[in-house]
């Protein structure tokens, strides 16, 4: 009621500012200009009954012109709707229909009453209407805007689209999984198996779109499991998303005969590997290394079954800079966390290495490897001289005199050879010789091989 109250009174304000006083105004000028004859007239002007019906004649009278617009007392203004989606009407069993912009922009023009009164009336959705195509091709269709009030002008951008219409075909497809979200799982697990209800879904869509199809793929999202403890449990509300060679979605339609569920399993996996003590750099002149220790030997990873396998044969390399070893050395070193690997037991070690005097060296006579050899191509010691090399071992006696042959390898990497300049009278190359540890007490050696290279021959196989 109060606020009903406010209104009447700011009408009256309103009606005797405009109206009233303006109007007793013009009165006055008119009978001031009269003489004394006029006395009548204004004494009948002046009465409040006139004036107020004289008021009231004239408020009508403004009133009709405004609302049938006889005058134009306010300026039109624009609103513009950017990024409309458009409702598309066509027989959605046949055909498939590319070209539709993703989005529309609407722009209405007139008063700021009719666009605030079209604004929150309308849904602003444009149609295209392919309803009655009944063959693929290429059409232009006319974009439809229904804005439900006459008093508003509109535009719609593009007007105009230009479709093309394909034929829709059918294609079954094998269904693989893809496990997303995997790092939200605790370090220690893995979603080690997925069992898919069905292994074969249909896809649909234009010829072209489902020729980009390489695979179909349900996501197993990590994010939607009930529990991320080890066990198994089934997933459902699966995605589905079809996907190009690289990777890329491709837009087609996915169906399936049933609800996709997966019996989706959890396993800590993990497994103790090896630490390798792996020396860099030299052990200065006249010093050798006679052992070393780790606190521990092992070290607990976890990981995939892959990664865990390859780690289980080579073991994880901790790298020590022993080019100021003069004396016996003990300190806390980092264990690398090798790619692929999740977590370790631990991130630290100590290690204890003892230093003694180098021992005089003792050399070993070491069959040359010949690796990588290029693909095409076979190879071969140019002569028997070039099918070994000597090696002297330096390092600590008890270390130098227990190595074997079979503990240090030298070979030769075929893989680096310019063969761009090959030449059937000329197939021979001066290849240099490397020379790696493969066990423990070998990489506690410095071997120093008395020839630098290897001469081999090569020819296509």
């Amino acid at each position: 009621m109060k606020k009903l109250s406010e209104i009447g009174h700011s009408i009256a304000k309103f009606f005797d500012k405009h109206i009233v006083i303006p109007i007793t105004r013009l009165v006055l000028k008119i009978t001031n200009s009269f003489d004394k004859s006029s006395h009548k007239l204004e004494s009948m002007l002046s009465k409040q009954s006139t004036l107020l019906f004289l008021s009231l004649f004239i408020a009508v009278a403004l009133f009709i012109v405004v609302d049938q617009k006889i005058l134009n007392l306010t300026t039109n203004s624009a609103k513009v709707f950017k990024n409309q989606k458009a409702e598309v009407e066509y027989d959605e069993e046949r055909f498939v229909i590319t070209g539709i912009p993703e989005s529309f922009d609407i722009t209405l023009i007139g008063s700021k009453t009719d666009l605030y009164i079209a604004e929150q009336s309308a849904n602003h959705n444009v149609k295209l209407d392919l309803s009655n195509i009944k063959e693929p091709g290429t059409y232009k269709i006319d974009v439809e805007y229904e804005i439900g009030h006459s008093s508003i002008d509109y535009s719609v951008n593009p007007s105009q689209v230009t479709v093309v219409v394909y034929q829709k075909e059918y294609r079954n497809k094998s269904l693989s999984y893809n496990v997303i979200n995997k790092d939200h799982l605790d370090a220690t697990l893995e979603v080690s198996n997925v069992d898919l209800n069905i292994d074969q879904v249909v896809i649909s869509g234009a010829d072209f779109q489902l020729d980009k199809v390489a695979t179909v793929e349900a996501l197993i999202d990590v994010d939607k499991l009930t529990s991320l403890k080890e066990g198994t449990q089934t997933l459902r509300d699966i995605i589905l998303k079809a996907y190009d060679k690289d990777g890329n979605t491709v837009d087609v339609e996915i169906y399936k005969e049933e609800d996709i569920t997966a019996e989706v399993t959890i396993t800590s996996s993990s497994r103790e590997v090896q630490l390798n003590f792996v020396p860099v750099n030299k052990v200065p002149f006249g010093n050798a290394i006679s052992s070393y220790a780790f606190s521990q030997n092992t070290v607990t990873v976890y990981g995939s079954t892959e990664v865990l396998d390859q780690l289980e044969q080579s073991g994880i390399d901790i790298q020590v800079d022993v080019s100021k070893l003069t004396s016996d050395y003990e300190a806390e070193v980092e264990i690398p966390k090798p790619s692929g690997v999740k977590q370790l037991s631990t991130n630290k070690v100590k290690v204890t290495i003892q230093v003694t005097e180098s021992s005089e060296p003792v050399s070993l006579v070491l069959k040359v490897d010949a690796l990588n050899t290029p693909k095409g191509w076979e190879a071969g010691a140019a002569s028997e001289d070039d099918t070994q090399v000597l090696v002297d071992l330096q390092g600590a006696y008890n270390i130098i005199h227990s190595i074997k042959e079979e503990e240090i390898q030298a070979y030769v990497d075929l893989s680096e050879l310019d063969l761009s300049n090959y030449s059937k009278d000329k197939p021979y190359y001066d290849v240099p010789i490397k020379i790696r540890a493969l066990t423990a007490n070998a990489r506690l050696v410095n071997p120093v091989p008395k020839k630098e290279t290897v001469r081999i021959f090569i020819q296509k196989s």
